[in-house]
């Protein structure tokens, strides 16, 4: 009887994690497939970490847990504001990503702004008309890597706009991800690993 209770456990335990997995790598196929209709010429980067390179522990959630800086150029022609996005694919691990992670969320950034400073809080992008959307833990600060196993890859993401802003109150990664897809002229990518 108890085999019986340990292997229906066990097939139960194994169905959840597969059916995660499935549902993780069509969330993730959307969003590739998602970039594929955009032009990735802006330039981001940092004065933080290199493209691919380390991410120093005092922007993740082992250190001081700040922003990272970042500035981008090469914009397009007729943008009139930008968006911010950074996201781990690789949760819980690599080798077994059942999670999509969403670290930062910023959104109706103005057209003539080019970097965000390291460190920066919510209240002072909230003093530029800056708004910032949900990330997973549901608030609206930068959430910096603590990844439970393995090293993990961040996209962070700037995304050049045909409109000054988004009509949205509180929104998740997703639903700017939604609202902005009608509206981006090109976008530019930035990955640190921890």
């Amino acid at each position: 009887m108890i085999k019986k209770i340990v292997l229906y456990a066990i097939l139960l335990l194994t169905s959840v994690l597969l059916s995660r997995y499935i549902y993780t790598i069509s969330v993730q196929r959307n969003e590739v497939e998602y970039h594929l209709n955009f032009v990735k010429s802006i330039f981001l980067a940092s004065n933080s970490f290199p493209l691919n390179g380390p991410i120093p522990i005092e922007y993740t959630g082992e250190g001081q847990e700040i922003s990272p800086e970042l500035h981008w150029d090469n914009i397009p022609e007729g943008t009139k504001s930008f968006v911010i996005l950074c996201t781990d694919y690789d949760g819980p691990a690599p080798w077994l990503p059942l999670l999509t992670i969403d670290h930062w969320v910023v959104y109706n950034i103005p057209a003539t702004k080019h970097s965000l400073s390291k460190g920066t809080a919510v209240v002072q992008l909230q003093n530029e008309g800056i708004l910032s959307g949900k990330n997973f833990k549901e608030t609206y600060t930068y959430i910096g890597p603590k990844p439970p196993i393995g090293k993990h890859r961040y996209f962070f993401r700037v995304y050049a706009l045909s409109v000054p802003d988004l009509q949205l109150t509180n929104p998740t990664k997703q639903e700017v991800m939604d609202a902005m897809k009608n509206y981006v002229l090109a976008y530019g990518e930035l990955v640190g690993v921890y």
